[in-house]
């Protein structure tokens, strides 16, 4: 029998390669930051050009200081990414923390140049500039960031220390007849000398600079070392693909907006073939009384308990890497011919990505081809310990998903935010970054649905969210 040759990598396990990397999130959301670079790693073994599993490896060498380690892989982002403005802040604020200025200066430069108002990267050349004692810059940039305190620190280091000017108390002479001064005298005296001490020092002190009368004195004192505040590298929300450009998110958000607003007339009670929804692809087509015909001749995706029927020689099986997730209803079903999915009660529409991205809640997910990748990244609320799977979609192909009625797409913009319950979310796209809000305020104000477990959650950017609440 021949020897296998060792070069010759083993077959990619897509099951395997969403294990390690669902594992490794996790890990990274929980602190547990060892067990996340061990997970991360084996998973960039099965995908080294994967560019969310490269950004999520670079925050956990971040968070433990494997700084090298992290401008490694932040310069593999950029290099496929150039113009993504948060890759540069990022690398910058890496390369700052090494003491690499001048490279630091460089790409937070590039940076600002990409997203003139993100506050940080203003705030990490403030610091560079104090640091390169370039004052002038440093408040530029510090006024920018909003960093009062800094502001007033190097305002601080800007003024050179005055000299205080000695203090002389001539002795006191009496004449050689006087008499001998009593107890009394003697303490009135020292009381009043200590007096015009402290009132020269005072008058020292309030010299400004510059004043004639008290020369400054040269600032001979290192330079105090900078802290940098408290941060971190931001996820990279554009790693829709490594080559997928920034507008990838822009394109999907108007594609995902027109495909959930799009009227479905749902008046018919009968399949017509002949009269299907606009915009399907030559995979997936809805028809008017709400079917999902697929026609493939590989594999597909479906929500398991809605397959009304099938042809073909076909069979189903689970996907490894949806265990413990809302997804997991998703089967793969192998082989080639026709299967008419409906979920009943439930509104369907029709989305086609070319090279971009988009989340969907799990359960929502309803059917997705087979050239599209995926992958579960929560959103983790670690106060409470629960967390909304939604499921990364991305590549080029279709996606089908149901609601439980009308949805509505809303808009989020840099000027207006939007919070919503994630008991309500079902899709999102677009460069948008959500996090959890933790206010107690909102829980008389917002909807719960009755025993309602959700928690509020506030997207930042620029996208599309549908909700169905």
């Amino acid at each position: 029998m021949p020897e296998r040759d060792p070069a010759m990598a083993p077959p990619f396990n897509h099951g395997v390669f969403l294990l390690h990397y669902n594992r490794g999130r996790e890990a990274f959301q929980e602190g547990r930051y060892a067990e996340a670079r061990r997970e991360l790693e084996s998973a960039q073994r099965l995908r080294p050009e994967d560019a969310d599993v490269l950004n999520l490896l670079g925050l956990v060498y971040f968070k433990t200081n494997a700084f090298p380690e992290a401008e490694v892989i932040y310069r593999r982002l950029i290099a496929d990414n150039a113009n993504v403005f948060i890759l540069h802040s990022n690398l910058g604020l890496i390369l700052f923390k090494q003491g690499k200025q001048d490279e630091a200066e460089q790409f937070l430069r590039r940076a600002v140049e990409l997203r003139p108002n993100y506050a940080k990267s203003h705030l990490y050349l403030g610091l560079l500039y104090r640091q390169k004692k370039k004052y002038g810059l440093a408040l530029e940039h510090l006024r920018f960031a909003g960093a009062d305190k800094l502001i007033r620190e190097v305002e601080q280091e800007m003024r050179p220390p005055t000299q205080k000017a000695p203090v002389i108390v001539p002795p006191a002479t009496t004449p050689s007849n006087a008499a001998p001064l009593s107890t009394t005298q003697k303490v009135r005296a020292i009381r009043a000398d200590e007096a015009a001490a402290a009132a020269t020092e005072a008058a020292a002190a309030r010299t400004i600079p510059g004043d004639t009368a008290t020369p400054a004195r040269p600032v001979t004192a290192p330079f105090p070392q900078v802290t940098i505040p408290e941060s971190e590298p931001l996820p990279f929300p554009e790693a829709a693909a490594p080559a997928a450009s920034a507008g990838a998110g822009h394109s999907a958000a108007r594609k995902l907006q027109d495909a959930v607003d799009e009227p479905q007339h749902i008046e018919a009670k009968h399949i017509d073939v002949a009269h299907k929804i606009e915009g399907a692809s030559r995979t997936f087509t809805l028809h008017e009384n709400g079917f999902l015909e697929i026609n493939f001749s590989r594999s597909v995706h479906v929500k398991r308990g809605t397959v009304s029927s099938y042809s073909g020689n076909l069979k189903f099986v689970a996907e490894s890497g949806l265990v413990g997730t809302t997804a997991q209803t998703l089967v793969r079903s192998v082989g080639q011919g026709k299967i008419f999915v409906y979920e009943k009660g439930s509104k369907t529409f029709l989305l086609d990505l070319n090279d971009e991205f988009i989340y969907v809640e799990g359960s929502n997910l309803l059917a997705l081809e087979d050239s599209l990748t995926y992958r579960v990244e929560p959103i983790y609320d670690a106060s409470y310990q629960r967390k909304i799977d939604t499921v990364k979609i991305f590549g080029k192909g279709s996606l089908a998903i149901a609601t439980s009625i009308e949805p509505l797409t809303l808009r989020v913009t840099r000027e207006y935010p939007l919070s919503i319950s994630s008991n309500a979310l079902v899709a999102w796209t677009g460069n948008v970054i959500p996090t959890v809000v933790d206010d107690k305020s909102l829980e008389n104000v917002m909807i719960e649905s009755e025993g309602d477990t959700g928690f509020k959650i506030r997207f930042e950017g620029d996208g599309v969210v549908v909700s169905e609440q």
